[in-house]
């Protein structure tokens, strides 16, 4: 196992979202049905972080500046530059189930 398994509670927390379009949008509403409350990347009481950026260079240069600030952050669609992953997700409320690789 290269990865552990966790489920975070995100409710009611600031949740960075770097980004714009359609990348982005489908992580605000995965950030938003979870909860958590979207902020843009000057936030400092946030303590994870989603990278939604389609250019590479610029999700890496934003992932490494808010990997600085200690925060945990995931970049869309590049799991090699990622402190963690999003699983594909099942909601059939209670039940969640969350199937990724890894």
């Amino acid at each position: 196992m290269d990865q552990l398994p966790i489920f975070v509670n995100l409710k009611g927390r600031n949740v960075i979202l770097v980004g714009e379009g359609e990348m982005a949008d489908a992580k605000r509403r995965l950030i938003e049905r979870a909860g958590g409350i979207c902020v843009n990347a000057d936030d400092r009481d946030a303590r994870i972080a989603f990278v939604a950026i389609a250019d590479e260079d610029a999700a890496r240069v934003s992932a490494d500046a808010l990997k600085a600030r200690g925060l945990l952050v995931n970049v869309v669609d590049r799991p090699e530059i990622c402190d963690f992953t999003t699983p594909a997700i099942v909601d059939r409320t209670p039940v969640l189930v969350a199937v990724g690789t890894g």
